[in-house]
């Protein structure tokens, strides 16, 4: 069950929907270090559907199986809600312990232990990535709360407007939703008025800084001694010492060849006790 088709009246996200796409892209984007550096498999997170909606109706399309993080924020009255489905975030408690589960563990409620790591599991994959990319001035706090069941955690009126969000998660074990519920008069109100805009894209790389690159790469450099048609037959009976007359006469120089094209006119020789040529020419030169 997901809240993508709710079965009743809203408005439309409009200008709050946009920006907060864009805050929450940007999250999913400094999320990506701490994901591959505290779990021991590999996981991607991206923005899903992104939506104002009725509080009680959003908390309504939760599945059963949803554990709710309640978050103090900092300067708001209420309460905002971060919800995973209990199988996943055993998952993601297993991959803090180092465990790169087969499947997604069977439904059960947390032990002890592995309550205790729910607020640093939240802290380091989730709020630390939210909040580094807020996009106000005003700087966003959020302290997690403990395991709690959605509808009990939140601390708005049912008839409030939400923003609803959901996050897409990639794992070796499937993809899952995490939601992020705010209020649309609070959080949402600061975020509606930001001047939100696109991260710019990275500035190239100098043109000197490429070329000394480009430089530095290794290519292989062949030779091409010779062809010769053979029929299947003749091909077939070849023996030590057999002599192979190619289309290549002595007098005149070999192909070089890179990546397969010709590039160079060369004439065979040795250095040592290596064999070697001498750049005749380019090949265009021919």
């Amino acid at each position: 069950m997901t809240p993508v088709a709710f079965d009743f009246r809203k408005p439309p996200p409009g200008e709050l929907g946009r920006q907060a796409n864009r805050w929450l892209t940007s999250a999913c984007r400094r999320a990506a270090d701490p994901w591959s550096r505290l779990l021991p498999y590999a996981t991607a997170l991206a923005v899903g559907n992104v939506e104002v909606v009725g509080a009680a109706a959003g908390l309504a399309a939760l599945p059963d199986d949803a554990y709710a993080i309640p978050l103090t924020i900092e300067g708001e009255e209420g309460t905002a809600l971060l919800i995973f489905r209990r199988p996943f975030l055993l998952a993601l408690l297993a991959g803090l312990v180092g465990e790169t589960p087969a499947a997604l563990p069977a439904d059960r409620d947390p032990t002890e232990l592995e309550a205790s790591l729910v607020s640093y599991l939240v802290r380091e994959l989730f709020l630390d990535p939210v909040e580094k990319a807020w996009p106000t001035p005003k700087p966003l706090r959020m302290t997690p709360g403990g395991l709690a069941v959605p509808r009990l955690a939140w601390t708005g009126g049912s008839a409030d407007l939400v923003l609803f969000a959901t996050l897409d998660t990639t794992t070796p074990f499937g993809e899952h939703p995490v939601y992020l519920i705010v209020s649309r008069d609070g959080l949402g109100a600061q975020l509606a008025a930001a001047d939100v805009r696109p991260e710019p894209p990275p500035p190239p790389a100098p043109s000197a800084h490429i070329e000394a690159l480009v430089r530095e790469m290794a290519v292989e450099l062949t030779v091409l001694l010779g062809t010769a048609d053979l029929t299947m037959y003749e091909l077939s009976t070849l023996r030590t010492g057999d002599v192979v007359v190619l289309r290549q006469k002595v007098d005149q120089p070999l192909d070089g060849l890179l990546a397969g094209a010709r590039k160079f006119r060369v004439w065979p020789g040795v250095v040592g006790e290596r064999a070697a040529v001498v750049i005749d020419a380019p090949a265009d030169e021919g």
